[in-house]
């Protein structure tokens, strides 16, 4: 057995944060999947896709890497003559990006016409340059780039109305040999895929990408699995990699969980403005299962995936043997239910999944100030799932308190077909409130999602007066009715129809304390 796992220098939490889960649905087939590139996503555990160019802590880990690879490998680094344009329009380019992205650490200058001067001070690297002018940077143009990126890159140049793979460096390949493709038309190249011809998929993607503009870059994710934290897994070294497919089949669970990994490539699409040629970056991040199965959402959707995938598609990505059994991992760390305590709502931890059977979609975003950014993250994914599947709109709202945001959900509610599925993003009171409401307005359970943000105020009801009203408190504590200025208890016992909280009089000594307070 080869055990060759590379740790990542970066931190679990930072690793899972930042990672780009590929799935939006519990079947996978191949597809276009493309969306404009800079926009954040937000996942159950944090964000990713804010840059083009990513950097984190494996930064200088995966660049001496690359350094070391190219070092035994140069045919992972290739430039066929006419590309030569390309690869300086693709330096400037990524210079750019980088200074736009980081600039605290990356800096790029302007010293006159075609003259630069280019700082890391993450690698203590300063150069002057002058675009064109080989005897100006100590490297070819790609390969002095890519020694300060960790996006593998591959340049395409577009004549006779195809598109061909004619130069890049590309040290992370999965499964796959940048050496043997430099030169291939992209339909070449992707000719041994299955389904995809037959699906159209394939001519479909090249003729989006024929058509890319430039400074308009997209994006999209593929992923496959990986045995160990290992960033090449060429074909030029399969030797060392291959027999791992085999062998893993052996090893117990837990060391199961802790090597096979889910890889997934960002791919960015680019169209170079001065020289037209097309550049993919293409970027690599890995979880092993283990850390993939703490984040439920992630862990309950990859074992869909894994065992609903055709035997066709599973062989091609190189994971058939041990397929089944990832998906049987996963689906045995699924954590225990727990039963909410009775009487209080059930909150799911992460932001629930789109159901994409809907026939239309309205999404809520409801808050101010910090708590207005975590429900649009929330939101805005939703609507990244809910907008290829159906029509959809995003509803922002400060607070349901405010009589204008009352009006807008119910006029929005009333616009409503039937099927439509709603989901909300907010504070608790907020939350619970806009649910109630979609409930009057006709709205049954299962089109019904939220998460809450927050539980810091809830909708009281109160049993004197009658009336329902924000509040800051938690069941058990004792506020001050805001309708009747009695002293209530919040009891652990809510309805979902009135969307509130039951409020009764607290004891005398609790009243005390609840005015003084006031």
């Amino acid at each position: 057995m080869t055990l060759i796992d590379t740790p990542a220098l970066a931190p679990t939490a930072e690793l899972v944060g930042g990672f780009p889960f590929p799935f939006p649905e519990d079947r996978y087939r191949y597809s276009t999947n493309v969306e404009p590139a800079g926009e954040p996503r937000a996942t159950p555990v944090g964000t990713w896709g804010d840059a083009i160019v990513d950097i984190d802590a494996d930064y200088r880990h995966e660049l001496d890497s690359r350094a070391s690879i190219l070092a035994t490998d140069p045919s992972r680094h290739a430039v066929l003559p006419h590309m030569v344009p390309a690869t300086w329009d693709a330096m400037l380019t990524l210079m750019r990006e980088l200074s736009t992205s980081y600039p605290e650490t990356m800096h790029l200058e302007s010293l006159g016409p075609d003259t630069w001067r280019w700082r890391n001070d993450l690698l203590g690297i300063t150069q002057e340059f002058r675009y064109g002018d080989a005897a100006t940077l100590p490297e070819e143009p790609l390969r002095y780039i890519t020694g300060q990126v960790q996006e593998d890159i591959a340049l395409l140049d577009q004549r006779s109305d195809q598109l061909f793979v004619d130069a890049g460096v590309v040290t992370f390949a999965a499964d796959w040999s940048f050496g043997f493709d430099v030169g291939m038309s992209f339909l070449e190249i992707h000719g041994p895929v299955p389904r995809v011809r037959q699906m159209g998929v394939i001519t479909r993607a090249h003729e989006f990408l024929k058509r890319l503009q430039p400074h308009e870059p997209y994006r999209r994710t593929n992923w496959t699995l990986t045995i160990d934290r290992r960033l090449d897994v060429s074909t030029e070294i399969y030797p060392e990699w291959g027999p791992d497919r085999e062998t893993i089949q052996t090893v117990d669970d837990a060391e199961f969980g802790r090597r096979v990994h889910l890889r997934v490539e960002v791919q960015h699409l680019i169209r170079l403005a001065d020289s037209g040629a097309l550049m993919f970056l293409i970027r690599t991040y890995m979880l092993s299962l283990e850390q993939l199965a703490t984040v439920e959402p992630w862990r309950a959707r990859a074992a869909e995936v894994l065992a609903e995938l055709p035997d066709d598609m599973a062989d091609y990505k190189g994971i058939i043997k041990y397929r089944d059994r990832a998906a049987a991992w996963l689906r045995a760390a699924a954590p225990a239910p727990t039963p909410p305590p009775l009487g209080l709502p059930a909150w799911p931890t992460s932001p629930p999944e789109v159901d994409v059977t809907g026939a239309s979609f309205l999404v809520l975003a409801i808050g101010t100030d910090d708590d207005a950014v975590l429900a649009g993250n929330i939101a805005r994914s939703w609507v990244n799932t809910a907008t290829n599947a159906g029509p959809t709109r995003l509803l922002v709202l400060d607070s349901l308190t405010e009589p204008d945001d009352l009006g807008a959900l119910r006029q929005s509610l009333a616009e409503a077909r039937t099927g439509t599925r709603i989901l909300v993003a907010g504070g608790q009171y907020d939350v619970m409130t806009a649910l109630a409401i979609a409930r009057a307005a006709g709205a049954i359970a299962a089109e019904l999602a939220a998460f809450v943000t927050h539980t810091r105020d809830l909708p009281l009801y109160c049993a004197h007066c009658a009336g329902t009203n924000r509040v800051a408190g938690a069941p058990g504590e004792v506020v001050v009715c805001p309708g009747c200025g009695v002293a209530v208890e919040i009891h652990a016992h809510h309805s979902a129809a009135l969307g509130s909280f039951l409020g009764s009089a607290a004891e005398p000594a609790a009243s005390a304390a609840a005015g003084e307070d006031a």
